[in-house]
């Protein structure tokens, strides 16, 4: 991903699909928040939610997510034969999110779950915590909820009461792991994630902020073209929110459309967007100001096809946020768009320091568009933007060659398909760095590079390259449609691959990955 939003936007690991995304992936209904919340939660929980001095037991005692929430009512469902009309499910989400929910610091480090980021590294909250919930759980969906020690404790209970049967499957909870669980790990949980924090005290009585108006927003797609454009965002009577899109990608495409959004404990946005006819799901957040929005869209049937999404709402104040491409080699001249607000009146040429010639400038109050051209002999490093009394610092990288290239993610899985479900591919970036004159190294951001996957056993290798699935050129990993061949000589459960990325420059450098094919993995666990 570029730098800009590597600044921003943590990369990514495997995450369970879930029940919650099935839910969240069905049409937004209107839902009432505030007023009427408690007395639904009175009128469909309480027969089974004992209320005392008007704290819901197993209720009051936990906050989550939005999709912990889902999550929850799926489950009382499945287990407990709940029953309510989706417009009360969403309701009840809304009010339970709003009141119940988590701070924005909160949900940081488990956000990568979240936005359905598959191949992001995973948390490490300890030995004890890692051992007893990491073997059936992403840990990012375990910091994702805060709860009292009891509930805690409840929760461990949960995975072999409703469910013994778990006791007797391989790797699942046993008699050992629910005395742990409930004991030591369950008070460890407790200090990571309790339900009382500072700063959801100081959050969660902030008014939530109107995102009506117009928004310029920038984006990156690993493997594809970036865009960037505009967002023009109003409120509907119901609180929630409808979003256009006028979007251009680096090639020229257009990529209009709209999107329906939620916004949840004043910061969590879900989005169901359409775009230039193609659905997407829409995980962002809104920055603590409420003049940013920052996360990932991707496809809801193959999360791991998506790309990362930034916007700055137009106030008015003339402002560069981002410039693409970010990189720009000596002796090359590039047309180049910089994304901003309230560039069309600054007076002046854009000038992006030593070494660099800006021609063909032209420009909207959203964009500068420009032919650049790096001298031969410019120094590589890090330019900044100015336009009139306007900077924007880092906006550039100049580079003579590329001293080191690294694939990312460094570790990924890929599925094949089966029967039942479809392949599940994965997605590689080639991140380019310069060395610098004192010898730090500069980033470039993904760099164009040729790919390839070589099996890591010397004597599956040719069927392993034939039969499991090929890499294309936009660092993609395609699996088989299906995993079993009956004219495969060997078989196994799964099969290693080394990734190999190649930049197209005259440096040739070289980055290498590890990527796992495998089949469709069955399991009983859920989120939560």
């Amino acid at each position: 991903m570029t730098i800009f939003f590597a600044r921003i936007i943590k990369a990514s690991t495997t995450v369970r699909v879930c029940a919650a995304f099935i839910l969240l992936a069905g049409p937004i209904r209107p839902a009432a928040a505030g007023a009427g919340g408690e007395e639904l939660l009175r009128a469909h929980c309480s027969a089974c939610h004992q209320e005392k001095s008007g704290r819901f037991e197993h209720i009051s005692g936990i906050r989550q997510t939005p999709e912990g929430w889902l999550m929850t009512m799926q489950r009382m469902r499945e287990l407990h034969g709940l029953v309510v009309d989706d417009k009360v499910r969403d309701a009840l989400v809304h009010y339970l999110s709003d009141t119940q929910g988590l701070a924005p610091g909160e949900t940081l480090a488990g956000r990568f779950a979240l936005e359905r980021r598959r191949n992001a590294a995973d948390l490490d909250l300890g030995v004890d915590i890692n051992t007893n919930c990491g073997r059936c759980h992403s840990l990012g969906w375990i910091s994702l909820q805060h709860r009292e020690e009891e509930e805690w404790r409840e929760l461990a209970r949960l995975h072999v009461g409703p469910r013994a049967s778990l006791a007797h499957q391989g790797a699942a909870p046993d008699e050992a792991w629910l005395r742990i669980a409930a004991g030591a790990v369950a008070t460890q949980l407790t200090a990571r994630f309790p339900l009382q924090t500072v700063s959801w005290t100081a959050w969660k009585d902030r008014p939530a902020a109107d995102l009506s108006g117009l928004w310029a927003v920038v984006g990156h797609v690993p493997g594809g073209q970036d865009f960037q454009g505009t967002a023009s965002i109003e409120r509907n009577g119901a609180g929630d929110y409808r979003a256009r899109y006028q979007l251009t990608d680096t090639a020229g495409a257009a990529l209009h459309g709209e999107s329906q959004a939620t916004v949840y404990t004043g910061y969590e946005w879900r989005g169901h967007a359409k775009i230039r006819g193609r659905a997407l799901r829409e995980i962002y957040s809104v920055g603590p100001s409420g003049n940013q929005i920052a996360g990932r869209w991707f496809d809801p049937d193959h999360a791991e096809d998506g790309g990362e999404w930034l916007a700055f709402r137009d106030n008015g104040k003339a402002r560069m946020f981002a410039m693409l491409p970010h990189a720009l080699r000596t002796g090359t001249s590039t047309e180049v768009v910089i994304v901003g607000t309230g560039l069309e009146n600054q007076p002046g040429p854009l000038s992006l320091g030593e070494g660099t010639v800006v021609t063909n400038e032209q420009r909207d109050s959203h964009s500068i568009r420009a032919r650049v051209t790096i001298a031969e002999d410019a120094q590589p490093g890090s330019r900044n933007a100015t336009v009139g009394s306007v900077g924007g610092l880092g906006l550039l990288a100049v580079y003579r060659q590329i001293d080191q290239l690294e694939v990312a993610p460094q570790n990924a899985t890929a599925q094949w398909g089966s029967g039942k479900a479809a392949p599940v591919s994965a997605q590689f970036e080639a991140i380019g760095s310069t060395r610098l004159a004192n010898g730090a190294l500069l980033s470039l951001g993904p760099v164009a590079a040729d790919w390839s996957a070589v099996s890591l056993d010397p004597a599956k290798r040719s069927e392993d390259e034939h039969f499991s699935g090929q890499i294309d050129q936009r660092g993609r990993f395609l699996p088989a449609p299906m995993g079993s061949k009956p004219a495969r000589g060997f078989s196994g459960e799964h099969v290693d691959f080394s990734v190999i990325a190649r930049s197209r420059e005259a440096d040739h450098a070289e980055g290498r990955a590890q990527l796992i094919v495998t089949g469709e993995k069955k399991s009983t666990a859920s989120i939560y």
